[in-house]
């Protein structure tokens, strides 16, 4: 007896090794989008950017783009980066922002940071260098607005689970064609 694929999957599971191949690729790709667009990348990206780094993208490897320059104060970098981290979370990416929600947040972080940096720029050696709280703030803010604005009416969360549905509609059509019990031949 043929079994039949529940409604909604595509009508030919993937049995050659091209559709094999193809629901793998597919969910690599899946798998690198996930891991490009994570916050914690981000926050990672984030913290070399402050310090005065670039990444360069053939090799993958951070250069600092001014070697005589001195980078900004820990303290400064591990405040930004723990603040902006209880912010910048999967639970804010894959959840569904109006905009009026988006601006709410990001003027309460543009206070924040307005607040520390005037409050804490002797502590961070910044006192007088105002192009540089500049350079920190809208790298800040640039960041952070362009992680919030993919939540905006639940666009990432959308992506990443019609991404996922695919994938998990290619696997499991190739899967229908097992025999019921060929799950516990895990030799094979």
């Amino acid at each position: 007896m043929e079994q039949q694929l529940p409604e909604g999957y595509p009508g030919k599971p993937p049995t050659g090794s091209d559709d094999l191949y193809a629901a793998q690729i597919q969910e690599e790709r899946t798998k690198n989008l996930i891991h490009q667009i994570a916050p914690e990348n981000q926050l990672l990206e984030l913290q070399w950017r402050i310090k005065g780094y670039v990444k360069d993208p053939s090799s993958d490897q951070w250069t600092k783009i001014d070697k005589n320059s001195v980078e900004p104060n820990p303290l400064l970098v591990s405040r930004y980066i723990s603040y902006l981290s209880s912010i910048l979370s999967q639970n804010t990416t894959l959840s569904n922002l109006s905009s009026g929600e988006i601006n709410a947040l990001m003027g309460m972080i543009i206070d924040w940071l307005t607040d520390d940096l005037d409050s804490n720029a002797e502590d961070y050696g910044l006192k007088f260098d105002y192009s540089e709280r500049t350079r920190i703030g809208q790298i800040l803010l640039n960041n952070t607005f362009l992680v919030l604005k993919r939540a905006q009416n639940g666009m990432e969360s959308r992506r990443i689970f019609n991404a996922l549905n695919v994938n998990e509609s290619l696997n499991q059509a190739g899967q229908q064609k097992r025999g019921m019990f060929d799950f516990l031949k895990v030799w094979k």
